[in-house]
């Protein structure tokens, strides 16, 4: 892998020289109502701390650079469902080689299952499922070993049902279910079972606009409790929770797309202490999930992301953060075959705990990146990314720089 950056570029050197001619983008292989598109990637990414200050060297700062070679396959089945929806299979699988750092080899496999079906009659009903088998070192929400391997998987379902009244009400219900578990026993924090259920009413407001108000009431149950640790049910932090959203979102074809969501969230915990007999505290706050793209032009979009949210640090704590973020991402076509991407972003860690030096983490995030379309199989890709987090504890800080080039055919 020592040269591997140096065979990728060279690679895209050369077939960059291939053509100057746009080409139609890649419909995959259709039979019937059945379409199968399939990609590879192959991506050299260098790294100057990829420990993010977690490392086991003995440096000042913990930070050790290496170069790491992704190969990523991707596989999609998409069956149309005519006038009424789709059906759509996936399979993504990114595998990581360190060249200095083996023993960081890793590997995470993601499947997907989605359903959205509209009958005629107004019926609605929709899907989502995604399921990963993961161990990078890319951690959780709840910033558990970021920068460490860790052997874990995940599956978050999600589904609604709902009825379109004419054409200027909807009422969906939804229930939704999120299971977390990590391989080794040390990480026993983090294993939960989610159940969330929800109603959603939406009005149209204008033709191609819905504004809406959704109610959603769930719980969250930790279940591995280790001997020896002293976390029981009795004193782990399970919680429970209630959620009011307001927003607008878009039908396909606006100019606008996702949604504008913001709310209001109460959470309450089930047990009065954790295991050291600190007292969990009930919070409630205000919360967002807005996601807008503009569609400036054919050839440039906007994007405006504010999130806000509680996150529990584990099972065997009281203590727990506000994540509050905001990000602004640009997408720009040049020459018709080249799309420039670039994006920053900010975000806040407020943790509740030490009383009268609470933690709080400033997180900085950058990116800048190319990609050239060459043929219409065929696409190449260099960008760089920063990230850095400023801590009132100094020995949470660090600062990545990450530089990448990738070449990529899909089919």
């Amino acid at each position: 892998m020592k040269s591997g950056i140096v065979i990728i570029g060279l690679a895209i050197c050369l077939v960059v020289g291939l053509s100057s001619r746009v080409m139609p983008q890649v419909g995959g292989i259709k039979l019937g109502k059945t379409r199968l598109i399939s990609g590879i990637t192959v991506q050299a990414l260098y790294d100057d701390n990829v420990y993010l200050g977690n490392g086991t060297n003995a440096t000042t700062e913990l930070e050790e650079s290496d170069l790491i070679t992704h190969l990523m396959a991707t596989v999609g089945l998409n069956y149309a469902l005519p006038e009424r929806g789709r059906l759509n299979l996936g399979y993504h699988g990114d595998l990581a080689y360190y060249r200095d750092n083996g023993e960081n080899d890793w590997q995470t496999h993601k499947g997907t299952l989605g359903l959205d079906y509209q009958a005629p009659g107004g019926l609605a009903l929709g899907i989502n499922n995604v399921y990963t088998d993961a161990e990078d070192p890319y951690g959780s929400l709840e910033q558990y070993r970021i920068g460490l391997k860790t052997e874990r998987w995940n599956n978050d379902l999600k589904t609604k049902a709902g009825y379109g009244f004419g054409n200027r009400f909807k009422l969906f219900g939804y229930y939704n279910h999120y299971k977390q578990d990590y391989e080794l026993e040390r990480d026993y924090t983090q294993d939960y079972d989610e159940n969330e259920f929800g109603a959603d009413f939406q009005m149209r407001v204008l033709p191609k606009t819905w504004g809406f108000a959704r109610f959603h009431l769930g719980e969250r149950d930790y279940f591995t409790h280790p001997v020896g640790t002293g976390v029981t049910d009795a004193n782990d932090s399970d919680f429970t929770w209630r959620r009011l959203n307001f927003g607008i979102t878009w039908e396909t074809g606006a100019k606008l797309s996702g949604e504008l969501n913001l709310g209001y969230q109460w959470k309450d915990y089930d047990n009065c202490g954790d295991v050291n007999g600190n007292t969990y505290e009930d919070k409630n706050t205000w919360i967002a999930a807005t996601s807008l793209t503009h569609a400036a032009t054919p050839t440039t979009a906007l994007a405006l992301r504010v999130t806000r949210a509680l996150r529990q640090t584990g099972s065997d704590t009281n203590e727990y953060f506000e994540d509050t973020g905001i990000g602004l991402s640009l997408q720009q076509k040049i020459l018709a075959k080249y799309t420039l991407t670039a994006g920053v972003a900010y975000s806040v860690n407020d943790y509740n705990v030490p009383l009268h030096n609470a933690r709080e983490d400033d997180n900085h995030n950058a990116n800048v990146g190319i990609a050239c379309r060459i043929r219409d199989w065929l696409s190449a890709a260099a960008g760089y990314r920063y990230k850095r987090k400023d801590s009132n504890y100094p020995d949470k800080d660090y600062t990545d720089n990450q530089f990448l080039i990738s070449i990529q055919g899909v089919y």
